[in-house]
């Protein structure tokens, strides 16, 4: 493909999700948006409308790191993709992560309400 755009086929389930997950990725200092696949895609026509972010989440009490609380908020943001594997086994840092899907033509979701307490997002 050309216009800045490439098609990467993996034959690896693991390798893809490492990919679309595990970013941003860099190339000589301009970050990459890596996408699933949209059948029938015409770069002429194409505009980035949604991408794949790491959310963080600072000052989370340690009793809402937890699968479905976290879900839930991700949810809350766009298309909940993942949680970070630190956050998911509750070795707590200063923050949760997530990963989101966002929607770029939305406003995005500067703070969520936990049990009365206003936290932001970033």
């Amino acid at each position: 493909m050309d216009c800045d755009y490439f098609l990467i086929h993996f034959s690896d389930e693991e390798d893809y999700s490492h990919a679309l997950l595990e970013g941003p990725w860099m190339i000589a200092g301009h970050y990459l948006i890596v996408q699933r696949w949209r059948p029938f895609f015409l770069k002429s026509e194409h505009h980035v409308r949604k991408i794949a972010v790491w959310v963080r989440i600072p000052n989370l009490p340690i009793e809402l790191y937890n699968y479905r609380f976290l879900w839930r908020i991700g949810s809350a943001i766009g298309h909940m993709l993942k949680i970070d594997r630190n956050t998911s086994i509750h070795s707590r840092g200063r923050f949760a992560r997530i990963c989101v899907e966002i929607d770029l033509a939305k406003k995005l979701v500067p703070r969520i309400s936990v049990l009365g307490s206003e936290l932001n997002i970033e």
